[in-house]
Parts: structure tokens; C-alpha cells; sequence
């Protein structure tokens, strides 16, 4: 199982598990999706799961603010956990 966490607007992220894809978002005890202000915080809600990889998607507009072409593709890396 791997753990896919995404960035959105506003310093914001959220994430999910599956096995090729986000397939289950992580959610509070109400069903709620839950969003996180920074990685440490997915960290400390998931440190009982083990998972094969961890990916990190940015999304940014970083390259349009700049003045460049903008591009669909995300930034996708793989995290060390440890």
C-alpha cells in the first residue's frame, strides 16, 4: 500500500492510500476529508500504517507567477519516510 499526499492551494494538503492510485482519502470520524497544513502532521496521523512508498504531488503555479509557460504535469517525488 502507498500513501499519496497532495498539495493544494493554500499551504494546504491532503492525502490518500491505495495501491497504484489515491484510491481511499484519509477522513475524520465523521466521514469529513481531512486536510493537513504540513507533511509532519500526515506523518503523525498515519505512524501506525506501514506503506511501500510515499508520494508527494505539488501542485504550484509557480512556473506561471514566473513568467513561464505553464504545464499540466505535476511535480511528483517520492518522499523518504524515516
Amino acid at each position: 500500500m502507498n500513501l499519496y499526499i497532495e498539495s493544494i492551494e493554500g499551504g494546504t494538503y491532503i492525502a490518500a492510500v491505495g495501491e497504484s492510485g489515491a484510491d481511499t482519502y484519509l477522513r475524520d470520524k465523521h466521514s469529513d476529508s481531512l486536510s493537513f497544513q504540513c507533511i509532519n502532521s500526515i506523518k503523525l496521523q498515519v505512524e501506525n500504517m506501514h506503506f511501500d512508498k510515499i508520494w508527494l504531488k505539488q501542485n504550484t503555479p509557480y512556473e506561471e507567477m514566473c513568467g513561464l509557460k505553464s504545464s499540466d504535469e505535476s511535480l511528483v517525488i517520492e518522499l523518504d519516510w524515516r
